[in-house]
């Protein structure tokens, strides 16, 4: 089972996404439009809900909120809103305090390209250990690579295997998406683990990225109104 949980779009491009071997997906949105237009994720799940009427063999779909915040104060304002709003949600990194406050916080779900605007993976060892306390997954962001002028890309290829150095020395979880707003950014998921390769990772690393780690954080999701301390759940 495959999963691209940073989409931003509505379900006729899940249905695209499910057309080329995704079985789930994150619709993606901006806090910001949320907040501007707070029946932006009522609508979203309406449309979703009329499409599952609409077909017999539905993609599983997420909704995301992607929260760009100003600040660390900004960040964990926005995470207290929409958490319980959204199914997931992710953190529009790059800037190195919001990276830090990203992976320490565990109602964070994906921390979105740390690398953004930066020569270095945005990820140290401190907020590797960090991000693998608190189950944040760091983002191999697809759009981010593929849109770089040629003569970069070498720059965002060394970022990712920064991370993926990260992620076996201190097992920070990894995720892939393609961060697109149209079909023609959509790739297949092997292509997409056959593209992995150039960035350092397994098969089997590529594949937990696209369905280990999504499935994770889908289960840890249906379960957070139990967790009453890390590590201690309450079972009904």
């Amino acid at each position: 089972m495959f999963f691209d949980f940073h989409i931003h779009g509505g379900p006729e491009l899940a249905l695209d996404a499910g057309n080329i071997g995704y079985h789930g997906v994150g619709l993606t949105v901006y806090s910001r439009d949320c907040i501007n237009k707070p029946e932006t994720l009522k609508n979203l799940r309406k449309s979703i809900s009329d499409l599952n009427e609409d077909k017999d063999d539905h993609i599983s779909i997420q909704i995301c909120v992607e929260i760009e915040a100003k600040n660390q104060e900004d960040l964990k304002k926005q995470v207290q809103k929409f958490r319980k709003k959204a199914d997931v949600i992710l953190v529009h990194g790059g800037d190195l305090k919001i990276n830090r406050a990203a992976t320490e916080d565990p109602r964070v779900d994906i921390l979105s390209h740390p690398y953004r605007s930066r020569f270095d993976s945005g990820i140290n060892h401190v907020l590797a250990v960090k991000a693998a306390e608190n189950s944040v997954a760091i983002e191999i962001n697809l759009k981010y690579l593929l849109l770089t002028r040629p003569n970069q890309q070498y720059r965002v290829l060394n970022q990712f295997r920064q991370i993926m150095k990260l992620h076996r020395k201190y097992e920070v979880p990894v995720i892939i998406t393609s961060d697109t707003s149209s079909f023609y950014g959509l790739r297949n998921p092997r292509d997409i683990m056959a593209l992995s390769a150039c960035f350092g990772m397994t098969k089997d690393e590529a594949f937990n990225a696209l369905s280990k780690t999504p499935q994770e954080i889908i289960y840890r999701n249906t379960i957070r109104d139990d967790i009453i301390v890390p590590g201690a759940r309450l079972v009904k």
